[in-house]
């Protein structure tokens, strides 16, 4: 039996931050900024509860992901609407893969040993009166 899981993050998509550099005693530091530190730490968490009890799966992974935009106020309600309909999509940022690499890594530990193991992603961006991302993860079957 493979487990299957589905969560939800709502809120704006934020893609992962470029890794700052500062200096202290002489020595450069890495580190990650805050904003993409909290978002990867909501994303933990949704992906934690929705594991429930399971270990980290060690198994290939198959990965969906959703990234929902807001839908601009300013556009009229006939562009509004078509954006609902899925007719004109979001060119907009943040870039799809910062979004997923801020997905791949805040589930590293919690739902797989190591983001390494997705070997199958499908992602989209569409428009949404609800900004979110929704995460749909299988183990891969052959």
């Amino acid at each position: 039996m493979s487990l299957a899981i589905y969560f939800a993050v709502d809120g704006p998509p934020v893609g992962k931050g470029r890794p700052r550099a500062s200096t202290k005693g002489g020595f450069v530091r890495m580190y990650t900024d805050a904003k993409t530190l909290s978002y990867e730490a909501q994303i933990a968490d949704a992906a934690s509860k929705a594991m429930g009890n399971n270990e980290p799966l060690a198994t290939p992974i198959d990965l969906r992901v959703w990234v929902w935009y807001r839908i601009p106020k300013s556009w009229p309600k006939r562009t509004q609407q078509e954006a609902l309909d899925g007719e004109r999509l979001p060119n907009v940022k943040p870039d799809l893969d910062n979004v997923l690499k801020a997905v791949l890594d805040a589930m590293n530990d919690v739902v797989y040993v190591d983001d390494s193991q997705v070997v199958n992603i499908v992602a989209h961006k569409r428009y949404s009166a609800q900004p979110r991302i929704e995460v749909y993860v299988n183990e891969y079957l052959k």
